[in-house]
């Protein structure tokens, strides 16, 4: 078990790492998390940059590192501090989504932050870009700053991507007459395929790179089901994935085949020596497979999309299949829509509602909503009024603690206020799992986290040990049973079997049976989950969604947001509050467009590979 698990107590750090950090103002949570990663070192690296605290706890903010810096001597027109800036900032404009910033408005928001000037901020930018931090580049006629990663990867995707749609030696064979195994396929399944779903399985048959993307109810599932078929009959090898664990295991439940997330398809293990995250299968070992299909395309970010794409071979076809009306990926990069609006791939846009769908008003109430529709009410679309922003919340709360933990999921825009995310956890946590004798728990800040509670991890943590039950369901012994890896990642819920209040731990067991346990200091990684935000949601189906609706930010009460949450209800969505609101928020049809290259390189083919 990692050291971090050991490390529980502020004595246990040696005393002269505890002296240097608490003068320059860190609380006992950052001194021991310090150290636990550094050791000794703590003092020299911060000597020579204190900065350096932003690459592994961003959360901790630049002003706060910029303060140790000031108690450290470093001037404020220090190229280290200009530097830590820039990586900083970029950041920020990636934590929204976006693969690079436009090189003036960057400059000028640096300056402004900063109280430097300009010239200054562009000085220290040259120099980034010399030594290969950052990219400077021109798109569309103005100058633009990315991280040379996000850089390097848009151009990869877009040269890999168009290499795999025209291969040089084409794709392997399915049998000579598709239009037979196409109707075969249906048959077999018991199905007869629309014409519009028989257009999308046959150019994805042909094709290297093809996109199907529909709405709920329009067959995804099953144009999936049906390559998968023929590709089975055709004796060809097929990979089927998905960004999330949730996602994946919903492939394997409708279709029965089997299906992993993305980072396991590509064999992801953490590094030690460099302390990144390696993928197995890449250029120089790529997936051996006839077809790799992704399902929930949506939410491929630009990284993990190159990763893909290093890993597929030329003459694999590529199918990815998502609903491009959803909220885009959390990650930064707009890749689904731009590859759809690039008109490079053939893309298969699916309508028609089928029959059995159209008897959901889930179904029916998504699309109405995409096309800036009031939805209609009725036994699996409720409406319950209250104006109120507490009333609202009350009756949430009520309405949640009459079903089942693991039925319901609560929705929300936001993280913060009476109808955030936090505070109806609080209030969701009393009524699904109170305080009691029988419940082991252990506070963390304003947080408390008790045997039995929903969570989920907030952030990816490439380090993170975890064992795979391989017992008896719901008993696990961490010392003996199960195989060893390392990775969890944002968006993932599970529930708190074990809390150690001696050794201030808390065991976490994941939807496949992971096993984690979470030292003290690790508690910021997980958050309680009985109510997530929209964007945390994607991805994931659940039986029951609930989902406020009061005034919130026009940038995050939009149509897309609104479309999001619905979808994500399985046998039913229930709205809490104002009817008004939830008419607004169909009818603002803005999104916060994101800085993407990926469509331009693609149109001017500006990739490499």
């Amino acid at each position: 078990m990692d050291k971090i698990n050991n490390i529980t107590k502020i004595s246990q750090v040696a005393p002269e790492v505890t002296w240097f950090l608490r003068n320059l103002g860190f609380s006992n949570y950052y001194i021991i998390k310090i150290y636990d990663l550094v050791g000794d070192a703590a003092i020299g690296l911060t000597e020579d940059n204190p900065y350096w605290l932003l690459e592994e706890f961003p959360r901790m903010g630049f002003d706060k590192a910029d303060q140790v810096a000031r108690k450290l001597g470093v001037s404020p027109e220090s190229h280290l501090r200009l530097s830590a800036a820039v990586t900083y900032g970029l950041r920020a404009y990636a934590a929204e989504g976006h693969a690079f910033a436009p090189l003036e408005e960057f400059c000028e928001k640096a300056a402004g932050f900063l109280d430097a000037d300009t010239s200054l901020i562009k000085d220290v930018i040259e120099d980034m870009s010399f030594s290969g931090d950052v990219q400077l580049t021109n798109l569309e006629g103005r100058q633009v700053l990315y991280f040379y990663g996000y850089y390097r990867a848009e151009c990869t995707v877009a040269g890999k991507l168009a290499a795999l749609a025209e291969p040089p030696g084409g794709l392997a064979p399915v049998a000579a007459n598709i239009d037979a195994v196409i109707k075969k396929a249906g048959q077999s399944r018991g199905i007869e395929l629309s014409p519009q779903q028989t257009a999308a399985v046959k150019n994805s048959l042909v094709s290297g790179v093809s996109i199907v993307t529909g709405g709920p109810g329009t067959g995804k599932t099953t144009i999936i089901d049906s390559i998968i078929s023929i590709m089975e009959e055709s004796g060809l090898k097929t990979a089927v994935a998905a960004p999330t664990g949730r996602a994946a295991k919903r492939i394997m439940e409708t279709s029965g085949y089997p299906a992993c997330t993305v980072h396991r398809l590509l064999e992801y293990f953490y590094d030690e020596e460099t302390g990144y995250m390696i993928f197995g299968k890449n250029s120089e070992n790529p997936l051996d497979y006839d077809t790799v299909i992704i399902d929930e395309a949506s939410m491929l970010d630009l990284m993990l999309t190159e990763a893909l794409c290093n890993a597929i071979k030329p003459g694999t076809r590529l199918i990815l299949v998502g609903d491009a009306d959803q909220l885009p990926s959390v990650g930064a990069g707009s890749v689904l829509a731009d590859l759809i609006d690039s008109d490079y791939f053939f893309t298969a846009r699916l309508t028609e509602i089928h029959r059995q769908s159209a008897e959901s008003l889930i179904v029916t109430n998504a699309h109405r909503i995409n096309r800036g529709e009031s939805p209609v009410y009725g036994e699996d679309f409720v409406l319950v009024k209250a104006d109120k922003q507490q009333d609202i919340l009350d009756k949430i709360v009520d309405i949640a603690s009459k079903l089942s933990m693991e039925s319901i999921q609560v929705l929300t825009p936001v993280k913060k206020g009476t109808l955030g995310s936090a505070n109806l956890n609080d209030r969701l946590q009393q009524a699904f799992n109170p305080a009691g004798e029988d419940k082991a728990q252990l506070e963390f800040g304003s947080r408390v986290f008790r045997v039995g509670d929903r969570v989920m991890q907030i952030r990816n943590d490439y380090r993170l040990e975890y064992r795979v039950q391989r017992s008896t369901p719901g008993q696990f012994d961490s010392r003996t049973d199960g195989d060893t890896g390392k990775g969890v990642f944002n968006g993932e819920i599970g529930v708190i079997k074990g809390v150690d209040t001696e050794m201030r731990t808390v065991t976490v067991l994941y939807d496949d049976q992971r096993w984690v346990e979470y030292s003290y200091v690790q508690l910021d990684e997980i958050e309680p989950a009985y109510a997530i935000t929209v964007h945390k949601s994607q991805g994931s189906e659940f039986p029951t969604v609930i989902i406020p609706m009061t005034w919130f930010p026009p940038a995050l009460a939009t149509r897309s947001l609104l479309y999001t949450a619905v979808t994500r209800g399985k046998k039913q969505v229930i709205i809490v509050g104002n009817p008004g609101y939830l008419e607004k928020m169909t009818a603002n049809n803005q999104s916060r467009s994101r800085n993407s290259g990926l469509k331009e390189r693609l149109v001017g083919m500006y990739g490499f590979y």
